[in-house]
């Protein structure tokens, strides 16, 4: 066998990491319950009330923006470690309204038109 491989085979920071994994998988197991309850009551509150909840829906965010920290750890993205280790995520509500938003209109006679430039296929 190279040193090398058995270089990390025996590492230390290796064997702490899957330590650290196999907690974050299991955590990742329970946020999914976490996120059907708030979708589950957060319809529910809607069906009712004909709004959406403000509160759950930015816990929802911050929990979609844990998840993601776990993946990222989870796939080698990051050493750093989600929380309980790091502050717990605020997430960014609105960001995906933002990036919905439609671009301003080209006023009428302008290059491109109303509508923009039309792609043409062979």
């Amino acid at each position: 066998m190279e040193q090398e491989t058995k270089d990390n085979l025996t590492s230390r920071n290796t064997w702490i990491r899957v330590i650290y994994m196999i907690l974050f998988a299991v955590i990742f197991n329970i946020v999914e319950f976490v996120i059907a309850v708030v979708a589950v009551v957060q319809f529910l509150s809607t069906l009712f009330t004909g709004k959406v909840n403000q509160k759950l829906q930015a816990l929802g965010q911050s929990v979609g923006t844990y998840v993601n920290e776990i993946t990222q750890f989870l796939t080698y993205h990051t050493d750093d470690k989600p929380y309980p280790f790091a502050p717990w995520p605020k997430g960014a509500p609105g960001a995906r309204k933002a990036a919905r938003a439609k671009p301003p209109r080209t006023p009428k006679g302008k290059a491109g038109g109303a509508s923009g430039p039309v792609a043409k296929t062979p």
